[in-house]
Formats: C-alpha cells, structure tokens, sequence
C-alpha cells in the first residue's frame, strides 16, 4: 500500500522541490522504496533530479508501482480547484514556509482552507525552509507559524537552515535527516 504525501504551498519559491528531493533521498536512505512525482509545470524537480541523480536505490523519479512512499512536488498554486485536486489525492500534506517570512506565512491561510475543502488529507506539519536564525523577522515570522500551528492542532518541524539546498545535496551533509526522522515517526504505520 502506497502513502502519498503532498508538498504544496501557494507562494514559490518556498524550498518544495527541495524539500521532495532531500526528504525523498533521506526516507530512501532509511530504507523505503520512494517515487518522486514532479506536478510542477516548471519540472525543476525533474531538471534537478537529471542534473544530480542521488545514485540511491530506493529513490525513483516518476510513478513506481514497488514505491511505499510517493512525494509529490506541486507547483506554486494560487487555483483553488487544482490545489484542492492535489490535495485530495494525499494522504498527508507537508507545508514548507521560507524563511519564515512574511508572505510565506500570510498564505497559510488560505492553504488551510484549502486542505479543508478537500476532505481527506492530513496536515503533516509546516517545515521552516531557509532559516536565517539570526534575523530578527525570520524569529518574529517563525513565532507567528508556531501561533498558526497551534490554532490547527499540527506541529512546526524543526527549521532547515538556509544553505540547504537541491545543488548543495551531499550524502554527507543531511540537512533533512531530522525531518525524514519525524516524518516517518509520524507514517510509520502508512509505511509498514
């Protein structure tokens, strides 16, 4: 049985293919059968995936029927009907928020209302994607989405630093390790 778990976020350039590229590699590194899935117009999960190939076993670009975990990868969505399509096609939904920053989070809203229309998948959590600690409106955004997620019962995962990224990807670098971590704490049973 195949869990999938949707990365969608209505503004760009908030760390989606990043976030499906490094998680993908992490889950596969520790031991589930993966399947990338690139729904973003652009394909620059595709484009990346041709231009770094990961070389793990586990890890597939494109739909795989062996896969126990598909990522799916969306494109910056502001079309109510086709992010509510994505949606209702997941099992669970992870949430990157850049920076955190201002309009990151200003659209959480309308992303939750979303998820709500679609009647099925869950909120896995949000993920602070390119975290700059020392700023002050990174700190002050970063307090107002652990606000947003206690107001809808889900949990903020801990920030990825800002020199994270698809290009900077080393086996030996792990900057989503923590994340595959709790995020197959929370799919253990879909992924069994």
């Amino acid at each position: 049985m195949v869990t999938t778990l949707t990365v969608l976020h209505p503004k760009g350039g908030v760390g989606r293919s990043t976030t499906v590229y490094m998680l993908g590699a992490e889950l596969a590194l520790r031991g589930h059968r993966v399947a990338l899935i690139d729904r973003d117009q652009g394909q620059h999960l595709s484009r990346v995936f041709d231009f770094y190939p990961p070389s793990i076993n586990r890890l597939v670009l494109g739909e795989d029927t062996s896969a126990t975990l598909r990522i799916v990868d969306t494109a910056p969505e502001v079309n109510a009907d086709r992010a509510i399509g994505y949606l209702r096609e997941a099992d669970w939904v992870l949430v990157p928020v850049k920076g955190p920053e201002a309009g990151s989070v200003l659209a959480l809203p309308m992303l939750l209302d979303w998820l709500e229309q679609a009647h099925g998948a869950r909120l896995l959590g949000f993920v602070p994607t390119m975290y700059k600690p020392p700023r002050g409106d990174s700190r002050q955004w970063l307090a107002e989405l652990n606000r947003l997620a206690a107001r809808t019962g889900t949990c903020v995962f801990s920030p990825i630093g800002d020199l994270a990224s698809v290009a900077a990807f080393r086996l030996d670098a792990h900057p989503y390790a923590a994340l595959a971590a709790a995020v197959e704490e929370v799919l253990l049973g879909a992924l069994v």
